[in-house]
């Protein structure tokens, strides 16, 4: 919406008042505060050096500010202190923003700090950063201090004077969104890219294709997505080159690098719809008759891998990653290589024949795949990343410009053997968990009364108290299908250590971390819900770091209020972030608190 240019009067230092408590998501790494409020006149401008990323974001967050005109939901616990002075102030005329380097590209390791100065005493503040992407991420702060007047009729920036200095703990910190089970449409991925901004997240980890579709419609290959992808109500479900442009676009103009991902070799079975000659073990039911868990073909409904042995694969292989590649200007490109089961590749008699005669179990077949694919990607001076499994499972071993994404164990393993890792693990960081079954015919949910717990196992129990969280069942009436129960909630996500177990200088091998939301219960109804506020509390890991300066562990009843009031500011700006408690514990500080609280002992 356009700006109304209407001269301001000259504003003065109050009170702050009940409603002006600044909750700011992620947590800066140092902030000092005033008492005051220092109003913002209509004709209020932010200044800054013609870069393009810089005049998008001006306009932007300009806008946002006088459309947002936000007042917190979150009540303080404390009246707010007297202002430091009642001597009239001048108003908020100006913020000016200053960036050392123009020419920095969006990249790992791109510096990110910033430093933003609210002066009480002039009308002018300022934003210094070391490059554009520091300065987005000020002006976030920045919008995140200014709140509007109950009446909605002005702006101001509460508790002035303000210093912040700021950085974040983590350069790689992403969202990972699997495109494959269910189809997103492109307005939904741009939401979710705004709402990765909002919170600081700077990588899009784009799972795109699965064994269950392949919407991405290759110009070289186009038969890949014609037959492969999703037709639901007569609408073929593809993102075409100009989807892909305009969210690649999008993304970089909000400071948002998008990695792309095309899972292989497992993975694969919505290859085998054009190329089936390619493939093994697709249209199989991925458990054999007897129903064993060691004889399945795939980790779940949706089987089929690409057959490492054919020459044809490598040719098909190939076409796909030159072109992927090309779309995708980020450095990275992630190739999947996780899951891949021994009797999927046995299904073939070649397959067969070929380890016989070569004497190569699964181990060597996947080693032999993902050497030539890693060759096709170095090939596109690009840097591979593959799930942790072909390493910390199949104890193979790659170059180490190959990073790892850490899924089922702590980064220890793959950090000692030297690789850079992306942390993942599905514990903390797995979003669709524990929220049910989706296979058919599972009668386990028919169980009418809770399981006894056997004696001996009660016995220990109750000798150590501590334990009964831990080891109650989560959701009896069958396991339901979900193997990562139970849900993380935004808590858990805020609990993870991305660096557990590592010392200090091996944790330099930690890149950063991604949270994740495999789609096979969620698409564009869900979305928001499924990833907001809960990738928020990771964002604030991610950026602030698990620990603060002092090298004291992050609180959750510190984040606690912050939290609740971010997600009703998420709301705001269009992104339908789930609660996380009743609106009644906001507006009564602390007595939602699982313990008394400490605040009211004073």
């Amino acid at each position: 919406m356009k700006l109304s240019l209407i001269t301001a009067a000259i504003a003065v230092l109050v009170v702050v008042p009940a409603n002006a408590e600044v909750y700011l998501w992620p947590k800066p790494q140092s902030v000092t505060w005033g008492n005051g409020q220092l109003e913002i006149p209509k004709t209020f401008k932010i200044h800054g050096p013609n870069i393009s990323e810089l005049q998008s974001a001006i306009t932007r967050y300009t806008k946002l500010i006088w459309h947002e005109k936000w007042t917190p939901v979150q009540e303080p616990l404390e009246k707010s202190p007297k202002a430091d002075d009642g001597k009239p102030k001048k108003p908020l005329h100006s913020l000016t923003v200053t960036v050392a380097d123009p020419h920095a590209k969006l990249a790992l390791g791109v510096d990110e700090s910033y430093s933003l100065n609210i002066p009480a005493n002039a009308n002018a503040g300022s934003i210094q950063a070391k490059t554009v992407w520091g300065a987005l991420r000020a002006l976030e702060t920045f919008s995140q201090l200014v709140q509007g007047h109950v009446d909605k009729k002005g702006l101001f920036v509460a508790r002035a004077p303000v210093t912040i200095e700021d950085a974040p703990v983590y350069s790689h910190r992403g969202l990972m969104l699997d495109t494959s089970r269910n189809y997103y449409p492109v307005e939904d991925i741009l939401r979710t890219i705004d709402a990765m901004a909002y919170n600081k997240l700077n990588v899009f980890h784009w799972h795109i294709t699965d064994s269950h579709s392949f919407p991405i419609l290759l110009e070289t290959i186009p038969e890949l997505a014609q037959k492969g992808a999703y037709v639901l109500h007569g609408k073929k479900l593809v993102y075409t080159k100009k989807d892909v442009n305009l969210i690649v676009n999008y993304a970089h103009d909000r400071g948002v690098r998008v990695v792309p991902e095309i899972d292989m070799p497992a993975h694969t079975g919505s290859w085998a719809a054009a190329y089936k000659d390619i493939t093994t073990c697709t249209e199989r039911f991925y458990l054999d008759p007897s129903g064993s868990w060691k004889n399945r073909y795939a980790n779940e409904a949706g089987s089929g891998q690409l057959n490492p042995i054919l020459p044809r694969t490598y040719e098909i292989v190939k076409k796909v990653i030159d072109e992927v590649t090309s779309l995708f200007p980020d450095s990275f490109y992630h190739v999947g290589g996780d899951e891949p089961l021994l009797k999927c590749w046995t299904d073939s008699p070649s397959v067969v024949e070929y380890q016989d005669k070569h004497k190569i179990g699964s181990d060597g077949l996947l080693n032999m795949f993902l050497q030539k694919v890693f060759g096709f990607v170095h090939a596109q001076k690009k840097t591979p990343i593959i799930w942790e499994d072909a390493v910390t499972t199949s104890n193979l071993s790659f170059s180490k410009d190959t990073i790892l994404q850490i899924w089922t164990n702590t980064p220890e393993k793959a950090v000692k053997a030297g690789y850079k890792v992306i942390a993942s693990n599905y514990n903390f960081w797995y979003l669709d968990c524990g929220h049910g079954g989706w296979n058919g015919n599972n009668t386990s949910y028919d169980q009418q009364e809770a399981p006894v717990t056997p004696p001996a196992i009660q016995k220990l129990l109750d000798q150590h108290s501590d334990w009964a969280n831990s080891w109650a069942p989560s959701n009896w009436g069958g396991a339901g299908g979900d193997w990562c129960t139970p849900f993380k909630s935004w808590q858990r996500v805020y609990s993870y250590d991305l660096a557990y177990g590592l010392s200090k200088e091996e944790a330099t091998n930690v890149l950063g971390g991604e949270v994740c939301l495999w789609s096979e219960q969620s698409d564009e109804t869900t979305l928001d819900t499924k990833l907001w506020p809960r990738s928020s509390a990771a964002a604030e890991i991610l950026w602030s770091g698990r620990y603060d300066a002092d090298g004291v562990k992050r609180d959750i009843g510190d984040a606690m209020p912050r939290i609740f009031d971010w997600r009703y500011r998420l709301l705001a700006r269009g992104i339908r972030a789930e609660p996380v408690q009743p609106l009644w514990c906001g507006q009564h500080r602390h007595m939602c608190d699982i313990s008394y609280p400490a605040a009211f002992a004073k």
